[in-house]
């Protein structure tokens, strides 16, 4: 666990751990409203937190369980307002139900009550645009604020150059939604997994040219009579330890099926 704090925003830094692998999660706090709630397997860590902060409001950035998992602690304790993407406040309404692996690394994710959050949210001082950015999942937000150019990209970021991905992700769409905040004035960027991204714009811009170029040469192989097996191969020769312990849930595979067969979708 550790605590930072860049300018106003302050933000906490947990590792979910499962069997040899971790996985980072970072949360953020800033001007009366937290971004997500963190997973439930490192609630020990995270309540301390939460519980410091003078929370008024919590905005989501999407359903997954890393980023909800303590929402519904935060509604039975604080009492605060939970807002996420319409498309899930009934979701959200019953237990998670996901993968013993992910049970595992980020633990259960309890049903809560949310309000449903389309275009913007007020923090204390702050109107946050919420940015629709699907492709990691359909309800994701982005949150952008104009007069200080923060970000809080969610998964929208992660890293630059991916190498797996969800079989439900969509490349495609997720380069459509990179391409939409590109259009902001971006400065700092607060990623739910990388952290702190101090030239977020540079960062997104790199994310989306390398996905550029993935795609041109895996549609120019796949033309050649390729098939998916022998592209993923071929670009993608080592494998990930996530794809083993996902049970192929996160496979470099996906990335190149996706990018095949996919059309973007912003909905």
């Amino acid at each position: 666990m550790k605590t930072s704090t860049h300018g106003d925003v302050e933000s906490l830094h947990v590792k979910a751990t499962a069997g040899h692998m971790y996985l980072n999660y970072h949360l953020y706090y800033f001007d009366g409203m937290l971004v997500d709630t963190g997973p439930n397997s490192c609630q020990d860590e995270i309540l301390p937190f939460l519980e410091s902060k003078d929370i008024r409001s919590v905005v989501l950035t999407h359903f997954h369980e890393d980023h909800t998992g303590n929402a519904s602690w935060v509604e039975s304790e604080l009492g605060v307002p939970l807002y996420i993407h319409p498309m899930s406040i009934e979701l959200c309404k019953k237990d998670g139900v996901y993968p013993d692996y992910r049970q595992e690394f980020w633990g259960p994710r309890r049903a809560f009550q949310s309000r449903p959050l389309r275009t913007s949210v007020q923090s204390d001082s702050y109107t946050w645009e919420a940015i629709h950015t699907p492709g990691h999942s359909r309800d994701h937000l982005a949150f952008f604020n104009e007069e200080t150019g923060i970000l809080f990209s969610g998964d929208l970021f992660v890293t630059p150059r991916p190498k797996v991905c969800m079989w439900q992700e969509s490349v495609p769409t997720l380069m459509d939604s990179i391409r939409t905040v590109l259009s902001y004035d971006v400065k700092e960027m607060y990623c739910a997994h990388a952290g702190y991204v101090p030239n977020g714009k540079e960062m997104l811009q790199l994310k989306l040219d390398y996905l550029m170029e993935m795609s041109q040469t895996i549609k120019r192989l796949h033309e050649k009579g390729c098939s998916i097996e022998e592209i993923d191969k071929q670009l993608y020769p080592k494998e990930s330890p996530i794809k083993e312990v996902s049970k192929n849930e996160w496979d470099s595979k996906h990335i190149v099926r996706s990018i095949i067969q996919d059309e973007p979708c912003l909905i």
